[in-house]
């Protein structure tokens, strides 16, 4: 079957481009890619004049569009007007998710542009269970098709590139030390994170430890701001990393504070490598945790946060149980293997219907 694949952004940029191109490295078929790299601003006439001559010329059985909003819109009428028989939609959130948004763009995306783009659709993938469940494909239940979660690798631990990880940031062998891995906004729930560290350093027992920070994001600067008070926790900013092994490595516990998501990919990597997490009950991640691996927490409860964080912190045995049912949890779930296998059902049920 000739598949293309829509996605926007870069590789390595994290998201369904990320998901796409952990896809491709494993498929026994590589599937040719179709890459919007830029906002469309709008309805764009040059980019739409673009994907439906490459789409043309590569004559698939079946276009992958991954992802709603506006760049979703494109990719599907594209594949319509270019005549691809099948067209399926992964989705992966949806514009209506975005924290501190609004406006006439949000109204015309949510209740236009994404609607017209399962309209179009044949088949419609969730990347989640918890998104399946949404009330805004309630239209559309008649295309919907098992969900299919990302997938990672199994990766090694390695204490050699753990202790120069380290080395390189200036953090001690034996200090404890927690990651956060996201764009930096504050739908990620920096907010409570911080106010869970302020907390923790009230707290007369707790000793100085370090906390790393991978990502980049619009809001950087008001989210450094945040953490600006703290004494007794040295803040790591490493900014966006093609390569995040190293920090996994180089990390006890991993923190997911987030508002909102669906199936993070951060977080199932933390997993793989055997972190323990501390993670909000949003999107996928009750189903992730359900055998262990990690404490579960609601949004905006930076206390409970604080009472977690202690937990792990104050128990190796704790931290160890909980990392080994991690990585057994992403082995048996969310390995690349099997997200790749899952692709291709859904693609034949595609080009069946």
């Amino acid at each position: 079957m000739r598949v293309v694949q829509h996605c926007f952004g870069k590789p390595g940029e994290g998201g369904p481009a990320t998901a796409l191109a952990r896809l491709q490295s494993v498929s026994e078929s590589p599937y040719r890619e179709l890459w919007q790299d830029r906002a469309a601003n709008g309805i764009s006439v040059p980019i739409l004049h673009r994907f439906v001559r490459e789409l043309r010329a590569a004559a698939p059985d079946l276009l992958h569009v991954r992802g709603l909003g506006n760049e979703g819109f494109h990719g599907v009428l594209a594949g319509r007007v270019a005549g691809v028989p099948k067209v399926l939609v992964s989705v992966h959130g949806t514009q209506r998710d975005l924290v501190g948004t609004g406006g006439v763009r949000r109204e015309v995306v949510t209740r236009m542009l994404e609607p017209a783009t399962l309209r179009m659709a044949d088949s419609i993938v969730t990347v989640a269970r918890s998104a399946a469940r949404r009330s805004f494909l309630d239209a559309y239940r008649g295309k919907m098709l098992e969900p299919v979660p990302n997938g990672v690798s199994i990766p090694v631990r390695d204490p050699a590139l753990r202790a120069a990880t380290r080395a390189r940031l200036g953090i001690a062998a034996d200090s404890f030390v927690g990651l956060c891995v996201s764009r930096l906004t504050l739908q990620k729930g920096y907010a409570d994170l911080a106010n869970s560290l302020a907390a923790y350093e009230a707290v007369s027992e707790a000793r100085l430890w370090d906390m790393i920070v991978v990502g980049d994001g619009s809001e950087e600067t008001a989210i450094r701001r945040l953490f600006e008070g703290l004494e007794r926790t040295n803040m790591h900013f490493v900014g966006q990393q093609d390569d995040v092994a190293p920090f996994y490595q180089a990390s006890d516990l991993f923190l997911f504070p987030s508002l909102h998501e669906n199936l993070s990919i951060a977080l199932i990597e933390a997993m793989s490598f055997g972190l323990p997490v501390i993670a909000t009950a949003v999107g996928d991640a009750p189903e992730i945790l359900r055998d262990g691996g990690g404490i579960l927490i609601p949004p905006r409860a930076p206390n409970l946060m604080l009472n977690a964080l202690l937990e792990y912190q104050g128990s190796r045995e704790l931290r160890i149980q909980a990392g080994a049912q991690a990585r057994a949890t992403v082995k048996n779930n969310y390995s690349l293997d099997i997200m790749e296998a899952s692709w291709r059902e859904r693609y034949a049920e595609t080009k069946a219907r």
